[in-house]
């Protein structure tokens, strides 16, 4: 057989006439696996469950070992809903995290089905990453399934799912996978194609169901604007009541948890200026302009950059409109180095390229000036199996999340009185790591807190590290440097930021320009100013050396400063 009669029998390929009443369903799955033709017309969709299924195990065996590897924080996050290793209360949970619920809960309650064990065993390791490592392939088997049943093109739209998660794992993107990210992918692509057939009603219970896995779903709500056959009263009564649903309803569950997290609370706010500001914006502008091998343009296999060139056609437009605001989300509040943010919007990138690919194969250049209003989507006649489908996931991951949080808060009422019997300690085996895993989350929070001037917290945090890791430079360094330059009188203090700097100069053997900087700083804080303008030049001398020209040009500004007699706070300029 040759390619072309490859094609031929690819494109030829119809599946029976279905029905698309729910009534049907079975019957139209009867009339797939069927056929009328000698049953050769199923070959080919079994065929693609057969490539789903393959590359599920594939993605079992890659995300398995996530469990116990690295900082942790996949196990920490993971077993933080769980009744036996409550952890929701934990400022790692409710702070940076912001209460997603559902995929706490729902790994919570498979790791609560899964400690029957009281001793540490290699048994019971191994089962724990059987669990994490079958969720998560439980939730992607399941996208191929929804794709494969509603897209005639899903072969490639699949394989190059599976390509976008694979970069997931570059060290760039950092090997986190939390119980919300694949869930979320699902629930948004479900919301996607029940749009496209005008499933109005059950795109919205998507919506709704899928942003308490993760808020960033609730950009589908935008679809309903789209919705030419209603009226622009119902369109914006529906979008108010996606919304609405969301806000309170994450309100209220976090509140009867005794978790105080605002109810839109991107990027930390906790109020309207907190959310207008442009940290993440400034930075994440940074991640975008820096040369690096693993640049965000490569994340989802580089489908993110190409739709967004070739996906500008007027059918596309709701699609187009839904990704932009998507991304614009996550130039203001995400962390654009962490690819796996983008997982989202990688089906349907795909969906629309896959499009495009076809209006390329099968028209000539006048045929695809023309092309556009009138074209639909390559959509299957199994389309009417997915709808049930959807009905039955969303009640099984919305009853499970809700039987979970429903255990969870009879016994917060009861003192927690059954809550935390098994330790983390009993889950990681390694108190080492877990130490680790503990400064490394709270270092996090730190830098967040500082960068939203949340700076008693951010000191708070910082804390906390060095209790947990006394030679972390890092929290040395920025500690030091908080207890310099924070604008707050009542936490600065110029002689525990020289003991601080000390250790951090001593840990990098004088060899770390920032460090020293931060040093002199803390010096001139102290009133040693002579101590200072020596460590300033060292500071200059160092950074020089190493090439880092920004550092150096700080230092012989801050000498002046110094050799006035003035410390950082008395300059009128901000903070280096």
């Amino acid at each position: 057989m040759n390619v072309r009669n490859i094609k031929d029998w690819l494109e030829n390929f119809k599946l029976d006439s279905l029905k698309a009443t729910l009534p049907n369903c079975w019957s139209a799955m009867g009339g797939v696996f069927g056929g009328r033709d000698g049953g050769a017309s199923w070959l080919p969709l079994l065929f693609e469950l057969f490539v789903a299924l393959s590359l599920s195990v594939s993605y079992f065996f890659l995300v398995r070992t996530q469990m116990s590897s690295g900082d942790l924080i996949n196990s920490y996050i993971f077993t933080a809903g769980s009744e036996k290793c409550y952890r929701l209360d934990q400022p790692v949970i409710c702070d940076a995290w912001k209460g997603r619920l559902s995929g706490l809960l729902l790994s919570g309650a498979l790791i609560d089905s899964s400690l029957n064990e009281h001793l540490v065993t290699p048994r019971l390791k191994e089962r724990l990453n059987n669990v994490f490592g079958l969720y998560h392939t439980f939730w992607l088997l399941l996208l191929f399934l929804a794709v494969i049943l509603a897209l005639r093109h899903s072969l490639f739209i699949n394989l190059g799912i599976f390509a976008g998660l694979i970069y997931n794992f570059s060290p760039a993107a950092g090997p986190y996978f939390y119980p919300w990210d694949m869930p979320a992918t699902l629930f948004f692509t479900l919301a996607v194609l029940l749009f496209e057939r005008r499933q109005m009603w059950l795109m919205v219970a998507a919506t709704c169901v899928g942003c308490f896995f993760k808020e960033t779903v609730l950009v589908c709500a935008l679809l309903v604007l789209f919705a030419r056959h209603w009226k622009w009263r119902k369109r914006m009564l529906t979008f108010a009541g996606i919304v609405a649903v969301y806000v309170l309803g994450k309100k209220v569950l976090l509140n009867l948890l005794h978790l105080d997290v605002a109810g839109l609370s991107m990027g930390n706010a906790t109020n309207l200026a907190e959310l207008l500001r442009h940290t993440f914006l400034n930075y994440n502008f940074k991640v975008l302009l820096s040369p690096t091998v693993n640049q965000v343009i490569f994340a989802n296999a580089g489908t993110l950059v190409a739709v967004l060139v070739l996906g500008w056609r007027k059918r596309f437009l709701p699609y187009i409109a839904l990704i932009l605001v998507f991304l614009g989300g996550q130039l203001l509040y995400g962390g654009l180095n962490e690819f796996r943010i983008f997982m989202e919007v990688l089906p349907l990138s795909l969906i629309l390229l896959s499009e495009r690919w076809q209006e390329h194969a099968e028209s000539d250049p006048a045929d695809q000036l023309s092309a556009g209003p009138a074209a639909v989507w390559a959509v299957r006649k199994t389309f009417p199996v997915l709808i049930p489908m959807t009905i039955v996931l969303i009640g099984l991951s919305t009853g499970v999340a809700a039987r979970q949080y429903y255990i969870i808060f009879g016994d917060l009422r009861q003192s927690k009185s059954e809550l935390g019997t098994y330790t983390l300690e009993t889950v990681e085996f390694s108190p080492e790591l877990l130490q680790k895993a503990y400064a490394d989350a709270e270092l996090k929070l730190a830098m967040i807190s500082a960068a939203n001037q949340r700076l008693a917290d951010s000191i708070n945090h910082y804390e906390r590290v060095l209790e947990l890791d006394t030679n972390s430079v890092i929290a040395l360094n920025n500690l030091a440097f908080l207890r310099v330059t924070a604008p707050d009188l009542g936490l600065r203090n110029g002689p525990e930021a020289v003991r601080l700097a000390e250790r951090a100069c001593q840990l990098t053997q004088q060899n770390d320009a920032e460090s020293i900087t931060t040093l002199a700083l803390a010096y001139a804080e102290a009133g040693r100013f002579d101590d200072a303008v020596v460590t300033a030049r060292k500071a200059r001398a160092v950074a020089l050396a190493q090439g880092q020209t920004e550092v150096a040009a700080r230092n012989e500004q801050l000498l002046e400063l110094y050799k006035s007699g003035r410390a950082f706070h008395q300059k009128a300029q901000t903070a280096p």
